[in-house]
């Protein structure tokens, strides 16, 4: 979803949702842990070190920024939680301001939340994930993958996420919305403004596996499935839900995401008009998407307004089939400004809200089209409604809409000036061949794995 100062994520058993700079850390049904944790994040002195390291990239490149809208200070953007392989503490990532990235270290047991690492992100970060590899020795190796407005998606090794920062691939002048590793992190999806999702082999994304082409408009969100582990799902501006074979690109089912509505194909178009059509492509880029681990069923947020729930069914041709959730149930999410979803490994689908109740657990059955509440640690959710109902959100949505919409606008390009700024001899000519680019090397376009997650050098070195 559009960053709105409200996010959850989940591991290992606990739920985290975050209000403003303020970490809540809940028990999901399948937790040991049935206290309330809670966090302040980005404050104090840590809080000004990260802002003073900002700052200098900042004056870097000051005169290209200076046409770009300015972000609110210590505005999250984007939040991963994962457990490291043999660790028993959490990891807490956090994009902030579109130009940093903030790792905390969450320890359950000692009831703490420790700031680790903080690091700029050249350029506007839109969207972030983790991947990780598994080395011939046994050891797991992660990379912190962040997409950009620029195109690019680029990477650095958890959890020296200080080291240089190495580009993955390129959607030449594209937006890349979101991206998205595969089960064993074996691909890497990225999506982008331009229709398309590529896939791409991780750690070595210069080797694409393929294009799933089919969207109208800009892509927002991708989830891959683990049940299906062959298979992902794509949303898009222009209200459909996409089931693709990820391997090969083939487009398998395609849903409506709000039937009855008219949307524009082209809606963010420089000479588009302000109709309603527009609105509603508009209200599509706020999209919360995600896939149960264990029951294939995808659900899908739209616009704090509307949630579609699917099933991935894996006969001889593999489909999405709508579960129709009672009304009664589908209002009952719906009350208060659902923000975010997601699904727990326990199967449980974590809703977090604007307003009260701010954050709730539900359990889905298909047999009995019904959701229900589940009742996890109620002393423990009391509390949090409680402090998070004194907790005033940053009112800066819109704005962050506005400009996001700004950047999903398509430009046209101007080959003339494009052209000037190529040297004479790469340049194409009508009925000519550039010959510039010689073969490279074997290996020289895959990304060196070691390069990535361990050879890099401290930005300080």
């Amino acid at each position: 979803m559009v960053a709105t100062g409200v996010f959850v994520t989940a591991a290992q058993g606990v739920v985290v949702t975050l209000r403003n700079t303020t970490v809540f850390v809940l028990p999901s049904a399948g937790s040991a842990t049935q206290k309330l944790l809670r966090f302040e994040v980005l404050q104090g002195a840590d809080g000004a070190a990260e802002a003073a390291e900002d700052e200098d990239d900042a004056n870097k490149t000051k005169k290209k920024q200076a046409t770009q809208p300015v972000p609110p200070a210590n505005r999250i953007t984007t939040v991963e939680l994962f457990r490291p392989q043999g660790s028993e503490l959490l990891a807490l990532l956090l994009l902030v301001d579109e130009r940093r990235l903030v790792h905390y270290e969450l320890d359950l047991v000692a009831e703490t939340l420790v700031l680790k690492a903080s690091r700029s992100v050249p350029r506007s970060a839109t969207c972030m994930t983790v991947g990780h590899l598994k080395l011939p020795s046994g050891e797991t190796k992660y990379a912190v993958i962040v997409g950009q407005k620029t195109g690019e998606a680029v990477a650095m090794p958890f959890p020296d996420v200080d080291r240089d920062l190495k580009t993955l691939l390129g959607h030449t002048t594209s937006m890349v919305t979101h991206v998205a590793v595969n089960h064993d992190s074996s691909l890497l999806l990225t999506a982008d403004r331009d229709e398309k999702l590529r896939v791409s082999r991780f750690p070595n994304a210069a080797i694409i596996e393929s294009y799933c082409l089919g969207h109208a408009a800009s892509l927002t969100k991708v989830a891959c499935s683990a049940v299906t582990p062959d298979l992902v799902v794509s949303t898009s501006m222009d209200n459909t839900l996409k089931l693709w074979q990820m391997t090969t690109g083939k487009l398998l089912a395609s849903e409506t995401l709000l039937p009855g509505v008219e949307v524009s194909l082209e809606p963010l178009d420089e000479e588009a008009s302000d109709d309603s059509g527009r609105q509603v492509a508009k209200s599509l880029i706020n999209v919360s998407l995600a896939i149960c681990p264990k029951t294939n069923i995808v659900a899908v947020l739209v616009n704090y307004q509307h949630v579609r729930f699917f099933e991935i069914v894996a006969d001889e041709a593999h489909t999405l089939e709508e579960v129709e959730v009672s009304n009664e149930d589908v209002q009952s999410l719906l009350a208060n400004e659902p923000c975010e979803l997601l699904f727990t490994e326990d199967e449980v689908l974590a809703v977090s809200y604007k307003k009260n109740p701010f954050l709730q657990l539900f359990s889905i059955s298909k047999e009995s089209k019904r959701l229900s509440p589940v009742e996890a640690a109620s002393a423990a959710f009391t509390d949090f409604r409680a402090a998070a109902a004194s907790i005033e959100l940053v009112d800066d949505e819109e704005k962050a809409l506005d400009v996001l919409e700004d950047g999903l606008k398509k430009k046209k390009a101007r080959t003339g000036e494009w052209n000037k700024k190529v040297p004479a001899s790469i340049q194409c000519k009508k009925g000519t061949v550039a010959t510039a680019f010689k073969r490279l090397p074997p290996g020289a376009s895959a990304l060196n794995l070691t390069t990535i997650l361990v050879g890099t050098k401290s930005r300080s070195e």
